[in-house]
Order: C-alpha cells, then sequence, then structure tokens
C-alpha cells in the first residue's frame, strides 16, 4: 500500500473527518429513536419519553449533546411526572375526537356536522398545543399550566414556524393514508429512526422560536 493510499484512509477514519462526523450524527439518531420507543412501551410515559427526546434534539440542533444515553435519562427523570401528565392528557384528547367522530360517523345524523366540524377545529387546536408543549417543558422549568398557556400564544405569535412544523409531519401522514405497503414502510421507518430525525429537524425550527425567550426567562 502506497503512503498516499495510506493517507487517504487515515482521512476517511479520521474522527474530525465530516464523513466520521455524519456517521456519528446517523448513530446517536438511531439510539435516540431506541430510546424514546423502548421508554414509550408502559405509554403512560410517552409524554416523559418524548420530553427527553426533545431535550437531546434541541441541544443537537446547537451542537451541544453530549453523552446521548445520560443526556435522555436525565431529560426523562427531570420530566417523568409533568412529561407523563401532559403525554396522558394528549392521549385522552386524542381518543375523544377519535370516539366522537366515530360516533358521527355510524350515526348519519346530518345534524351532527357541525358538531364534527367542531371536533375536527378541537384536533387543529389540540395538535398545534401539544406541538410546542413537550419542546417548552424540555427546554424550560414551567407549571402545566404555563405551558399550555405559552404554547398556544408563542404558536400564534410565530406562524410562520408553526406553518413549517406543521409541513414537516406531511410526508409521514401522507405514507400513513396512501396504502398498507406505504404505512408498514412508515413503521419500520419509525422504529428505527423516524420519532428522532422528526423530533431534530423540527428541533432547528424550535431552537429560533425558544431562544428568544430563553434570554427572556434568564
Amino acid at each position: 500500500m502506497s503512503r498516499d493510499s495510506g493517507s487517504l484512509i487515515g482521512r476517511i477514519f479520521n474522527l474530525d473527518n465530516g464523513f466520521m462526523r455524519f456517521l456519528a450524527r446517523i448513530s446517536d439518531i438511531v439510539l435516540l429513536n431506541f430510546l424514546f420507543v423502548f421508554c414509550s412501551i408502559p405509554i403512560v410515559t410517552f409524554g416523559a419519553s418524548l420530553t427527553a427526546m426533545y431535550s437531546v434534539t434541541l441541544k443537537m440542533s446547537r451542537n451541544e449533546e453530549g453523552h446521548i444515553i445520560k443526556d435522555f435519562f436525565k431529560a426523562y427523570k427531570e420530566n417523568l411526572l409533568q412529561g407523563c401528565i401532559l403525554g396522558i392528557s394528549a392521549i385522552i384528547v386524542v381518543a375523544f375526537i377519535i370516539i366522537d367522530l366515530k360516533i358521527i360517523s355510524v350515526s348519519g345524523n346530518e345534524s351532527l356536522k357541525y358538531i364534527q366540524i367542531l371536533c375536527y377545529s378541537i384536533a387543529i387546536w389540540a395538535y398545534i398545543m401539544y406541538l410546542y408543549a413537550f419542546p417548552i417543558l424540555a427546554r424550560f422549568s414551567l407549571k402545566l399550566k404555563d405551558i399550555f398557556k405559552n404554547s398556544m400564544l408563542i404558536s400564534m405569535i410565530n406562524i410562520k414556524y408553526t406553518l413549517i412544523l406543521i409541513a414537516l409531519n406531511i410526508p409521514y401522514i401522507l405514507m400513513m393514508l396512501y396504502s398498507e405497503v406505504a404505512f408498514l414502510l412508515l413503521l419500520t421507518i419509525l422504529l428505527i429512526f423516524g420519532f428522532s430525525t422528526l423530533a431534530l429537524c423540527q428541533s432547528y425550527f424550535f431552537r429560533k422560536v425558544l431562544e428568544k425567550y430563553e434570554e427572556v426567562d434568564n
């Protein structure tokens, strides 16, 4: 092997090399996704797990992450109670809306169309509120009522970023609705790296939105 080829291999496997940093980031994303999925298995801990994932991805968006596992479980423990309550409330809201829409669909009563519109309106409002709630919990020490209030205020004040954050979910929604094969592919992606990838993409925009409030909080 020539000296030049040895030097090339050395540059490729140099930990400071851009390619190696890319591989390290991919492995971090897969690891973080596994931690999120594993810690969400009890379902009631879904909110704490989601908060912990956002805590890590917000740091990753600033290149401030340390040890992924250590950072995840540190945030998980710190936000366990509030995260669980937040997650359970989100699950209850989703279940309530789905059940109501199912009842309206089965009944076939035209007079219930207004309630159906109301359910869709509540679904959009709840989605936007919870979209911001978990990252806010990950970054600030607030009471739950303040998290809900600030989630709606921040989402309306930063409507441009809110629309971008919603748009990031569109590929996932399209795959879910397109076909059974696409849905199974989406499920596979989500279980391997999909959740953490979406959270990281969102975190670049959450960082822009939340950093101005971090300055005020400090």
